[in-house]
């Protein structure tokens, strides 16, 4: 089994999402690829910012022994904060902790690194052993932080295994001395969720999750899955997503929330012709004011009987109106507003005189050929969004075009579990005790038709796994996507995941996240490539999780990433700003980071924004804190030198709805 790593930036700009981490995904495909991705197995990444503290408690987090699995890593690389300045503590950090110092494997880092570049002469690597895990301190730049990893890589495997070698190294080695390779993975420690069946054979169940067919008293006390941070479940998610490809439409069928694939390009002059800008008439500037005779109309659609063997003279207008062409021999327009009607015929105007604020000079209030759009010129780029505004559909509208290249949208189906759960979306009547209305099925449809995302209502399932696999067997035949709630925590008939595992032959991609609310957030995929996002019953909580994962992961689906790259990326998928928190103080959560609802909003006469909590009762299980709230308050973990965010503090407020503006 692969060796368990954690790796840990260290980044004020990153842990603040001013910046995008490199290092740490650098170092994780350089950790992943090693050996065919056999030796190394990356289960916790994190980043957080310069704070000693903090980088302390991390480590040993991840360092504790617990009494039946060891530690959750056993090798970690901290990249960031190793250089020479006073917001540098990352070595400081950790030092301390070391119960053995491994300075030859740091000089080996040093040396390394010094044949390819004399800055290394200015970072402050570090190695060592804590408890049985071995921790290096690498610089916070991605090419460095790889090519000080790279000198000691090799190393690594048997550093690992000597450091948990209680009875000595000696059956590590040969008798040459050189270390014995791992011929034979190293067995982690199971979670007990492995158990006898009735008739005492041994049934090990595929993946973590309790065996559906073993009894209730057999289920695992505690969850089998690690709790991941936030930023690293999102990674996971994005990388198990891709765009989808590109279709043809014709405009009556183009979304809001749908990216345009292909530069679309005119196909002729708009307008195709010298067109009035105003409603008057048409005129010869070089008349100036006067009294003249009225030949005739011309209205949009409609043209006048002044012609090329008879184009306009002097001493003549024609009535025209806005949009109408311009008759041949006229060269600008008097606006009716500046003229006369001295004679009529009939009903019809005969004479009129232009007036001296008629005046006009040759081209006034005319949209000549080609003004508003030409011909071979890009109408709407590649990468641009379909807006509610309207103004892409206008645009695509008066191309020329019949049908336009666009990512397709994902199908997305949503469920709701659970025996106790009534159906809101058909009538019911007064509740049975023990019984809760639904609003999360209701709730998720409204979020996913807010992104322009095609939806399938699969109603409630009740705690049934047969019930259960099939619908969502059945759903993914034709969706790209499940969105389920309830039935993924720690209760006898919480059954997602075994389903999912078990049934649908799955892969649990993480089943735990380290934020409040929502830690039981899972994401799992299917071998066709599909996935699952199974989200907490709570109803905040299904909705926080979808905001801050499966949104993200519809956006990048349908194509909003394509068309950019690096640190734009976050900003299309989950957009965030720094606001002034505004209201009572907050305790921070010492455990897990924690994101409140919140109302978003620009402060003119500040120039910033603003944000402060929507209900001041946050509970999960309250749907009315997520009344009106169109952000959420992303919260670090508290600190002793950190307890509580006061009013008037920068805070990261993640984007879910239009802000308001004051």
């Amino acid at each position: 089994m692969a060796t368990p790593v954690g790796i840990l930036t260290v980044s004020d700009k990153c842990s603040r999402g001013q910046a995008l981490d490199t290092s740490g995904p650098a170092l994780r495909q350089l950790l992943e690829t090693a050996s065919g991705g056999q030796q190394w197995a990356v289960v916790s990444s994190l980043v957080v910012p310069d704070d000693r503290e903090l980088i302390s408690q991390t480590i040993r987090d991840w360092c504790t022994l617990s009494a039946t699995s060891g530690p959750l890593c056993r090798l970690i690389v901290v990249t960031g904060g190793t250089g020479i300045s006073p917001s540098d503590v990352t070595v400081e950090a950790i030092e301390p902790l070391f119960t053995k110092k491994l300075p030859s494997l740091a000089t080996a880092m040093v040396v390394g690194s010094l044949k390819i570049t004399p800055m290394a002469a200015l970072s402050q690597v570090a190695a060592g052993v804590i408890s049985e895990t071995i921790v290096v301190a690498v610089p916070g730049s991605k090419k460095g932080s790889v090519e000080n990893l790279q000198q000691i890589l090799s190393v690594l495997p048997h550093a690992v295994d000597t450091a948990r070698a209680h009875l000595g190294t000696r059956h590590l080695h040969s008798s040459s001395g050189v270390p014995i390779a791992n011929t034979e993975a190293q067995p982690l420690a199971m979670c007990g969720c492995s158990r006898p069946d009735d008739d005492a054979t041994t049934h090990v169940a595929e993946g973590l999750s309790n065996d559906l067919d073993a009894s209730v008293d057999r289920r695992a006390r505690k969850s089998p899955y690690p709790m991941i941070p936030v930023d690293e479940a999102l990674r996971l998610v994005l990388s198990h997503v891709a765009e989808l490809p590109a279709v043809e439409l014709p405009l009556c069928d183009i979304r809001e929330g749908q990216i345009i694939a292909a530069d679309v390009i005119a196909l002729e002059d708009v307008p195709g012709y010298p067109a009035a800008v105003m409603d008057g008439y048409a005129v010869i500037a070089a008349d100036g004011p006067g009294t003249f005779t009225v030949r005739g109309a011309t209205t949009a659609g409609r043209a006048t009987m002044v012609s090329e063997d008879k184009p306009l003279q002097s001493g003549e207008v024609v009535r025209v109106a806005t949009g109408a062409p311009i008759p041949l021999g006229a060269n600008a327009v008097v606006m009716v507003e500046d003229t006369q009607l001295l004679e009529s015929h009939e009903g019809e105007e005969s004479v009129v005189r232009i007036l001296e604020s008629g005046r006009v000079v040759p081209g006034q209030h005319i949209r000549a050929v080609g003004h508003d759009l030409r011909k071979g010129s890009v109408v709407v780029s590649a990468g641009s969004a379909i807006t509610a505004v309207g103004g892409e559909v206008g645009a695509l509208a008066v191309s020329g075009q019949s049908k336009f290249l666009v990512y397709a949208m994902p199908r997305i189906a949503v469920l709701s579990t659970g025996d106790e759960v009534i159906d809101t979306l058909k009538p019911s009547s007064a509740l049975e005790y023990g019984a809760i209305r639904d609003c999360n099925r209701p709730a998720l449809l409204a979020a996913l038709a807010s992104l322009g995302c095609p939806t399938l209502d699969l109603g409630i399932v009740k705690d049934d796994p047969d019930s259960l696999a099939t619908t969502i067997s059945q759903a993914l035949t034709t969706c790209q996507g499940i969105i389920s709630t309830g039935g993924v925590s720690m209760g006898e008939r919480d059954w997602l995941k075994p389903v999912v595992e078990q049934r649908l032959n799955g892969k649990i991609i993480f089943g735990r996240v380290a934020m409040k609310p929502s830690k039981p957030t899972t994401f799992a995929t299917m071998s066709t490539g599909k996935f699952i996002f199974a989200l907490p019953g709570n109803p905040v909580s299904a909705l926080v999780a979808f905001h801050m994962f499966a949104a993200p992961a519809i956006r990048k689906l349908a194509g909003h990433l394509v068309h950019r790259v690096g640190e734009m990326a976050m900003s299309v998928l989950r957009p965030s700003v720094v606001a002034v928190f505004e209201g009572q103080d907050i305790h921070l959560d010492r455990v897990r980071p924690e994101y409140l609802r919140a109302a978003l909003a620009w402060e003119p006469k500040g120039r910033q924004w603003s944000v402060r909590v929507t209900d001041q009762h946050q509970q999960s299980s309250r749907v009315a804190s997520m009344l009106h709230a169109n952000a959420l308050i992303s919260l670090p973990r508290g600190t002793n030198e950190k307890p509580t965010v006061r009013s008037g503090e920068p805070v990261t407020a993640i984007i879910i709805a239009s802000p308001h503006f004051r």
